[in-house]
């Protein structure tokens, strides 16, 4: 089921356009309510094809998106949303993700917010988007990583080994950017799992280990001798200081 509030122009009050992709009907009722309860105008739906068409007809000047999508992921939609030529027209170019569902508000890469479904902590953010277009201080402010052959570039979310480009999938990204900026910091099992895959992850220790290996292997890094990702044994992972 998928609702949407009837388009409003900016200037009938001066209610800014956000728009919101969840596909939990409950968490998009959730979102309609804060955002109108806050004096903006909502649109909503949970379908990542009708998103892209809504760009287009209601022009919003915010929009939040889910990171688990039916078909896609908000990493994936956020990149055709960005080269969607009405979004680069906008007022207000800033394109939000937020995990509505689960986990703890947390910044994450590429311009992120994470909120627990019942505190709408990304509400004062969207303010300061809509009022001046600003991008906010947060993830894409962050000096990029940079140890050795590895550079990770934050505001571009880059990943580079020796000027190569290294392809990440958006999970494998996450727990890097955790790692990274908690650099010098180990960082257990649950607090890796309830970051990158949520609390319902807790306890998946097999799951994280996977991660690990594929994202060491992108990055060249030896287990038995490595650079960046050092094993706390029975404890978690942290990455070198720079």
């Amino acid at each position: 089921a998928q609702a949407r509030s009837p388009p409003t122009q900016e200037g009938a009050g001066g209610r800014a356009r956000i728009l919101a992709v969840d596909d939990e009907p409950q968490i998009l009722r959730l979102v309609r309510n804060t955002l109108s309860d806050a004096g903006y105008t909502p649109i909503v739906t949970g379908d990542p094809d009708e998103a892209l068409h809504l760009i287009e007809q209601e022009k919003p000047h915010l929009i939040l998106l889910d990171m688990m999508l039916p078909g896609t992921d908000g990493i994936e939609l956020m990149k055709r949303i960005s080269r969607s030529p009405t979004r680069r027209s906008s007022s207000c170019p800033a394109t939000a993700e937020i995990r509505l569902s689960h986990g703890p508000l947390r910044r994450e890469p590429t311009t992120t917010w994470s909120s627990p479904s019942r505190q709408p902590s990304w509400r004062p953010e969207s303010r300061r988007y809509c009022a001046g277009g600003r991008r906010p201080t947060g993830a894409g402010a962050r000096e990029p990583y940079v140890l050795g052959d590895l550079t990770v570039n934050y505001a571009e979310r880059r990943v580079t080994v020796a000027g190569r480009p290294v392809r990440l999938t958006a999970t494998e990204y996450k727990l890097l950017f955790e790692l990274s900026i908690n650099a010098g910091r180990v960082l257990t099992h649950d607090q890796l799992l309830g970051r990158v895959w949520g609390r319902d992850y807790s306890g998946d220790s097999p799951l994280l280990r996977s991660f690990v290996k594929k994202l060491r292997g992108k990055l060249k890094d030896d287990a038995n001798s490595p650079r960046y990702i050092f094993t706390e044994p029975r404890v978690g992972y942290r990455m070198a200081k720079t």
